[in-house]
């Protein structure tokens, strides 16, 4: 059984010394817990759950399978304040509440950016190259390396660094035709944005950066994140990076308005324009839409590429152009967006300043 999935082990918990929240399964402190109501004794959900599926009753020969339920508020409480080392506690240290192992987790199995004594934060999925957590922090590192007087050699830095991240060299005077539409040049589509936390669906947990997202919850209502950053022109391209842990299909893409039902699907709404994982699209529906592209959950790459200058909202999966899901005069004006909506178990990592594939480049 994938340790990652069963219970804690014992030795993570410098003072809980007990059994009374031990897996009667894995025999390890329980992993969300669940209890039988007619024993008493607690179980890992996936070790319960993988129980269930060669069995029909409770591990200790209870009469009902129904028995089986998550562990009463009052034990939670108690549960979640138990204090336990980080997974990586040799060259990490942290010791936490057992509430707050999750979050910390995600984000502390990435390597320190180069930074790290000044920002704190560890490096982006898109920025592994440069070690660095954001665009800020490798210009921070390029001008490290240069003496504080040496202006020259530091507006030569700043400049190399521009060329490369503008978006759609407009800045720069290059890569764009005479009736503005961009070429294959580097920075074409390089777009920079986070989920705003104060936009964000219940039960939503986003990680130190806000590029990593989760949802788990018992509900089957759609929550929605929105991105902190508009796109007011031009063409701008980011990715999302598959959870294997996600279960139900996300609907992906950008709304023209922020004011909205945060816990439900932004794209349930004229505003709204979006890619549904189950190989459809949305737009102003909750229910229906025409059939686009291939199916997207738990592993792959999906590309969204927004072309202001045409109106079109375009996918791609795992660098295959799935093609022109919307084209509207409601995507040539900002503000605009981006926007991603989870179900009851789904996960995503965002990925951008990056410039789009040449697949989209017309």
């Amino acid at each position: 059984m994938n340790a990652e999935e069963s219970g804690y082990d014992k030795s993570r918990f410098p003072e809980f010394k007990g059994d009374t929240f031990d897996c009667l399964i894995c025999s390890q402190v329980a992993r969300s817990p669940y209890e039988c109501t007619n024993c008493g004794h607690l179980f890992c959900e996936k070790c319960i759950n993988d129980w269930f599926k060669k069995q029909k009753q409770c591990p200790n020969r209870c009469d009902s399978k129904h028995a089986i339920q998550k562990v009463s508020k009052a034990l939670l409480k108690i549960y979640n304040e138990l204090e336990i080392r980080c997974i990586s506690f040799e060259s990490c240290g942290t010791v936490m509440k057992l509430s707050d192992v999750e979050k910390h987790e995600k984000t502390c199995s990435q390597p320190k950016c180069i930074n790290f004594e000044i920002c704190q934060n560890r490096v982006a999925p898109n920025l592994r190259d440069e070690k660095a957590c954001d665009l800020s922090c490798v210009l921070l590192s390029q001008m490290k390396k240069l003496s504080p007087f040496d202006l020259a050699n530091c507006r030569k830095e700043i400049e190399v660094f521009l060329k490369r991240y503008a978006q759609a060299s407009k800045m720069l005077g290059n890569g764009i035709k005479s009736d503005n539409r961009p070429v294959a040049a580097s920075g074409v589509g390089v777009t920079n944005f986070r989920w705003d936390s104060s936009l964000i669906g219940q039960s939503i947990e986003l990680n130190a950066d806000k590029s990593s997202v989760f949802l788990k919850e018992q509900a089957y209502m759609f929550r929605s994140v929105i991105g902190d950053t508009a796109m007011n022109g031009g063409v701008h391209y980011w990715e999302i990076h598959a959870d294997s842990r996600t279960e139900n299909e996300l609907k992906i893409g950008v709304t023209t308005r922020r004011e909205f039902n945060i816990n439900s699907a932004f794209c349930d709404y004229e505003h709204g324009f979006g890619y549904y994982g189950l190989g459809q699209l949305r737009h102003n529906s909750n229910a229906s839409g025409p059939q686009f592209g291939k199916k997207f959950k738990k592993e792959g790459v999906l590309g969204i590429f927004l072309d202001m200058n045409r109106g079109e909202l375009s996918f791609s999966l795992n660098g295959e152009n799935m093609g022109v899901a919307f084209k509207s005069d409601a995507l040539k004006s900002g503000p605009i967006y981006a926007a991603v909506s989870l179900l009851h178990c789904a996960g995503f990592v965002l990925v951008n300043g990056i410039p789009a594939p040449e697949i989209f480049i017309k």
